[in-house]
């Protein structure tokens, strides 16, 4: 058999069968293409697609861009679609559909769609009848379309031997559809064989199959719409996708009415026509565009109005209502206000979308008739209202009520009746001040009554009921805002730094403080402060610097002073005394003299370092003298006396730091987990402790450990695991190695 295979294969390279291009062809070709119609082409691909269906509309795009040429001939041979696979004869299931005679594209089109997959899978039986279609003479190619093996107890391979011996020389092609491994073993040696596991590869598969390229032309495809039978002119548009690979046309309008046009290469389309009035997009399979006219009509819904309803068919203006909607096709649209009487007009919207559904909206502030209106957006472009409702809107009132006077820069409550619409709000303003115009203000949301704060400037001032669309004044009350006044008392001459304490006389409104300043300050101006609020007297932190400054009674509302009294700030002087040296990390005693302001403190700093820096400190509030921990480095330092209010430094004394030295003694070795027992001699600074880490440990290394301050010796626990090891002295402050001896842990 495989002697014959191999003559087979000869005879067809010698005739130039496999390999070259049957457009290259002197004589006649004929392909029959034998189609599976099985049942298992219900199967599906990795695409989702079933494969009795991929199958369909690949050789249908496939006809459909076949070239015109007098000397090519296909046909078509289906087996498997005319009985279920248990039935009697299921094996002998074989038709040839569409004779070898040139190129029936009508025929091929319309077998191929009527199609539908069924029963066996007799392919030994199919290929040995399709070896008879043939005329004599020509090229002669089989193109074998199939998703599985021989299931009617045939032998391929005996079918092929056998034409062989018969002399009749036909080129097998096999294009498999998702052919699992075995199935590809059983078609090995016959023919050429392709396996696609997609539409698109399964196209590609048998464009190289028939060896025909597929015609690089475009055909004009007209699609005409109607709705109610008449041109549709408008909310329409159209598309077509291509059955195979998915690619997208777009169609642009033509010249009348629901008319549209596009050029699409030959192929098998599913036409999409997206309706505004629609809510789905209506969707029809299976087109074909081929030479010749390509024309379509489809008849689109008719129009349905969307049927709309507000729950407030008598809603005051400015009011919320919510408009409810049903039958609005899919997709974006809005919901429009507008005046019943203007068509093309509209004053706000809102988006909404689905099928049914409802929102809340604001209506007009204006008395008279309106409408709600369902506007949807066509695709070519603007608009279309498809439902409405109408309202009457009415009118309302309001009223404020407000004391007839009030002192500037005071709460003033406000009770107010109205329609509390959404924004509506209660302000104070200028009598006479133009519509629109606001200053403080409360929203009616807040309830009533609402307080406002007065402005400071006296004269005739107007609380109104203002409406949040249009800002429109509904109802006002006449408020005369009268001059507030103050005073303030404080000591003449205090010490920087120091907390002064200021008494008051003043409205104590919202906001209202007391500060110092220095003399002349600008209005606004203000330094440490205190609210009024907080009682009377009050206590204000005096500047760092001496100098003339002022006490300041300001008002919250505006930040204008009141009421002003001199005051005079003289430097605070300070003195600080420590001993000239002591060992790095220790702990520093100073004695200091000061004012002791709060937050005044005492640090110790590098000599000549920047005012306001600070490291270890101890607050001057702690007592005299203070303890300060010295820093670990060495060399020149400074104890310095800092004021809390500005950092400055008041006095400072030098200080040298000297290096710190220690020793430990341990034993040279130790059992795993024993208590070793360490002498040592150190400074014994705060935190200082000893140590055992494995040997070479980077400095800050810590494990077991025991204080210093526990005493001499110290016991520490050795290390679970054997190895070499140091037990070290090491600092609290910074993690510092001041000794070290080597332990073992055997």
């Amino acid at each position: 058999m495989a002697r014959t295979l191999n003559v087979l294969k000869c005879t067809l390279l010698a005739l130039g069968l496999l390999g070259a291009s049957f457009a290259q062809a002197q004589e006649p070709v004929y392909i029959q293409l034998v189609l599976d119609a099985s049942g298992s082409m219900w199967n599906k691909l990795e695409d989702g697609r079933y494969r009795i269906v991929a199958a369909k509309d690949v050789l249908s795009q496939l006809v459909s861009s076949l070239p015109e040429d007098q000397g090519l001939n296909v046909g078509l041979r289906v087996y498997g679609a005319n009985m279920w696979a248990s039935d009697p004869g299921a094996c002998e299931d074989t038709h040839l559909v569409v004779p070898m005679d040139g190129v029936d594209r009508a025929s091929l089109l319309r077998t191929v769609r009527e199609t539908e997959a069924l029963g066996a899978t007799p392919i030994a039986l199919s290929l040995e009848r399709a070896a008879a279609d043939f005329p004599a003479g020509g090229r002669k190619v089989i193109v074998l379309i199939t998703d599985g093996i021989e299931s009617c107890r045939s032998d391929l391979r005996e079918v092929a031997e056998r034409l062989g011996q018969q002399g009749i020389e036909i080129d097998l092609r096999i294009v498999g559809i998702d052919l699992d491994p075995s199935a590809r073993a059983a078609f090995e040696g016959l023919g050429t064989f392709e396996n696609a596991t997609s539409a698109s590869e399964l196209l590609a598969a048998l464009t190289r199959a028939v060896e025909v390229a597929p015609a690089e032309v475009t055909h004009r495809v007209d699609v005409a719409l109607t709705r109610d039978g008449a041109p549709a002119t408008e909310g329409a548009s159209v598309e077509f996708v291509a059955a195979v690979d998915g690619t997208t046309h777009v169609f642009s309008r033509g010249a009348a009415d629901g008319a549209f046009v596009a050029d699409l290469p030959a192929g098998i389309y599913t036409a999409r026509v997206r309706d505004a009035y629609s809510g789905e997009p209506l969707t029809v399979s299976g087109l074909t565009v081929t030479e010749g006219e390509n024309a379509y009509a489809f008849e689109l819904a008719p129009l349905a109005l969307v049927a709309m309803s507000v729950s407030d068919e008598a809603p005051p203006a400015g009011s919320l209502v919510t408009v409810t909607y049903e039958g609005a096709p899919e997709g974006f649209a809005e919901v429009w206000l507008a005046p019943a009487d203007a068509e093309d007009v509209w004053l706000t919207a809102w988006p909404v979308q689905g099928p049914a559904g409802a929102t809340e909206v604001q209506v007009p502030e204006e008395v008279g008739a309106f409408e709600a209106r369902y506007v949807i957006s066509l695709p070519e472009g603007g608009y279309k209202v498809v439902g409405s409702v109408a309202f009457e809107v009415q009118p309302v009132t309001a009223s404020v009520t407000a004391p007839a006077e009030a002192v500037g820069g005071s709460d003033v409550s406000v009770e107010w009746q109205g329609p509390d619409n959404r924004g509506d709000f209660i302000t104070i303003v200028p009598a006479g001040a133009a519509e629109g115009t606001w200053r403080d203000y409360a929203y009616t949301a807040a309830g009533s009554p609402v307080t406002l704060l007065a402005p400071e400037q006296p004269g005739e001032y107007e609380v109104r009921y203002v409406t949040g669309q249009s800002n429109a004044t509904l109802a006002h009350a006449t408020v005369v805002v009268t001059a507030a006044t103050a005073s303030v008392s404080a000591p003449a001459e205090v010490l920087a730094g120091s907390d002064v304490s200021v008494e008051w006389q003043g409205p104590d409104n919202r906001g209202d403080y007391v500060t110092i300043v220095p003399a002349g300050a600008p209005e606004g101006t203000w330094q440490s402060y205190a609210y009024t609020s907080e009682g009377n007297p009050v206590a204000v932190r005096a500047p760092g610097q001496a100098g003339a400054y002022e006490v300041g009674y300001v008002t919250g509302a505006e930040s204008s002073t009141l009421a002003r009294a001199p005051l005079t700030v003289v430097a605070a002087s300070a003195s600080v005394s420590a001993p000239a040296s002591v060992v790095s990390g220790g702990t520093v005693e100073i004695t200091w003299q000061g004012p002791d302001n709060s937050g005044d403190f005492v640090t110790i700093v590098p000599a000549g370092a920047e005012e306001g820096t600070w490291s270890n400190y101890a607050y001057t509030n702690e007592g005299n003298p203070v303890h300060v921990t010295a820093p670990e480095e060495v060399g020149a330092f400074e104890v310095r006396y800092v004021a809390g209010v500005d950092y400055a430094t008041l006095a400072s004394a030098p200080l040298t730091l000297e290096p710190a030295t220690a020793t430990v003694e341990a034993p040279a070795s130790a059992a795993p987990n024993e208590w070793v027992t360490v002498s040592w001699t150190g400074p014994d600074n705060n935190g200082d402790f000893i140590t055992i880490v494995p040997a070479g440990s980077e400095e800050g290394t810590w494990s077991n450990y025991a204080y210093t301050n526990e005493g001499d010796p110290v016991e520490v626990m050795a290390p679970e695991e054997p190895g070499e090891y140091e037990v070290r002295y090491v600092t609290g402050q910074s993690y510092r190695t001041l000794a070290s001896r080597p332990l073992t842990v055997r």
